[in-house]
């Protein structure tokens, strides 16, 4: 009875590990840190108050002037379970590391469906992603937990605020006034060569990431009519509330 009971153990253990892969490394338990969130292992997982206090506490060294914007696909907002951040971050991490062939969780940032922000790969290190060298090199990932393709996932209005804040965010810390030049699409990039090519691309050349439905689709004229503005206002809004905090 004994020995059913062991094997039985066993395979529950195995089952879970299948299901649910989480990091091995016992040290990854969420600690609340003083000023930013939490963290767990090299992810930090932070509000939108968070993340802003925590981007303008930063230096950087590498030169950065394109905020990539892209979806998940999978894990999608059925996976998500509202508090399980760090297991779907470290099973990203896993996959990109063991099944792609890269070094690190291939995104600097993850967003999720209650609005709350990750930071993973330091902002110093060029992304990895099937986008090309040409968009990493001075590039920012931006991975939207979710599948924003037409017909799927739709997305929260936490999940919403959250991009258009955040990219804001980035755009001042770095500079950047939103535009094909400075926020890109997944989709917008050749696959094989890892040139820009817009809307200029037959489907299978491309992903559709960040999905046909992401504020209003994936075109470089839906960028324009309706991301590029609102993220330009949001951008007005927080520096008129930095200048208003400094008076």
């Amino acid at each position: 009875m004994k020995k059913w009971i062991a094997m039985i153990s066993v395979m529950f253990l195995s089952l879970s590990l299948l299901v649910c892969p989480i990091s091995a490394n016992r040290n990854d338990r969420p600690v609340t840190t003083k000023k930013y969130g939490v963290t767990s292992g090299q992810h930090i997982l932070m509000t939108r108050e968070e993340f802003r206090n925590w981007l303008f506490d930063q230096t950087f060294k590498r030169k950065i002037n394109i905020i990539q914007q892209h979806h998940t696909w999978a894990p999608s907002y059925k996976h998500f379970n509202g508090s399980n951040h760090f297991q779907l971050l470290e099973s990203m991490r896993n996959y990109h590391m063991t099944k792609m062939g890269w070094s690190n969780i291939a995104q600097n940032i993850t967003t999720f469906p209650d609005g709350k922000i990750a930071v993973s790969r330091p902002f110093d290190v060029a992304p990895e992603g099937t986008i090309g060298p040409k968009a990493n090199a001075t590039g920012l990932t931006i991975e939207n937990l979710g599948n924003f393709d037409a017909g799927h996932d739709v997305m929260t209005a936490e999940q919403r605020e959250t991009i258009v804040y955040l990219t804001a965010l980035l755009c001042i810390k770095f500079g950047l006034t939103p535009s094909i030049d400075t926020i890109t699409y997944h989709h917008w990039w050749d696959l094989r060569t890892g040139e820009r090519v817009l809307d200029n691309a037959p489907d299978y050349n491309v992903k559709s990431c960040p999905g046909t439905a992401f504020f209003g689709g994936n075109s470089t004229t839906a960028a324009k009519t309706h991301f590029y503005p609102i993220v330009a206002k949001k951008i007005d809004e927080i520096l008129a509330s930095m200048r208003t905090s400094d008076n």
